[in-house]
């Protein structure tokens, strides 16, 4: 019996790491591109942000925070699992002062329930607090995606929990960038978004700068 125990141990764990490196691979051909992208001497200490398209398609955040200490390194359709599968090549990596983080929205689309998030989120967040204890954390409220809309309570629900949860952390804040993009209607409007009813266009980054303005100072 004990025997068969420790054969099933170990084939879950061969079995885990066959998972995880295949996961990993989904993103190499984005973490391949961060690599030329860093050169020789990849930017340390400076501030990163990282997380799905919202983040991977904000042109130059280095030029509209006025930082050119600001690097951004989103992946287009990542989840947050994708962040802890890739955490050193994407976060360590780069030793980063502060950490500005946008994901969950695909967790959302893909089914994924709020209290499945908030705990890939608790995760992702003692792996940062474990390598990177100085980090400051900021994470970026779900935006209410007009395409997403009829997950907007999913949405809404996850947005609590993280925010409670980081209210008790000194080096952490949640960024409500949801509220704002309400208007009298009580939906998003549609001047925040594309026409595809989810990606930013200028004038939705340029409310979220001004938002993220004082934490990124």
């Amino acid at each position: 019996m004990k025997i068969q125990k420790n054969i099933f141990i170990l084939l879950l764990f061969i079995s885990t790491t066959a998972f995880a490196q295949e996961y990993q691979k989904i993103w190499q051909s984005e973490i391949d591109a961060f690599d030329k992208l860093d050169g020789v001497n990849p930017l340390q200490d400076g501030i990163l942000f990282t997380g799905s398209s919202s983040i991977r398609m904000w042109k130059d955040p280095a030029k509209d925070f006025n930082n050119p200490k600001i690097l951004n390194r989103g992946f287009g359709g990542s989840q947050i699992i994708d962040l802890i599968e890739n955490f050193d090549p994407v976060i360590l990596k780069y030793h980063p002062q502060k950490i500005v983080i946008y994901s969950g929205d695909n967790d959302i689309q893909e089914g994924k329930s709020a209290e499945i998030i908030f705990g890939d989120f608790c995760v992702l967040f003692g792996m940062i607090k474990a390598k990177l204890p100085n980090a400051q954390v900021y994470y970026i409220a779900i935006k209410p995606s007009l395409n997403r809309w009829n997950k907007v309570i999913e949405m809404q629900k996850a947005n609590t929990m993280i925010h409670e949860y980081l209210n008790t952390k000194s080096t952490a804040a949640f960024v409500d960038i949801f509220s704002p993009m309400i208007d009298i209607t009580g939906k998003p409007s549609d001047k925040w978004f594309m026409e595809d009813g989810l990606h930013m266009t200028d004038e939705g980054y340029q409310l979220w700068t001004k938002i993220l303005a004082p934490y990124i100072k």
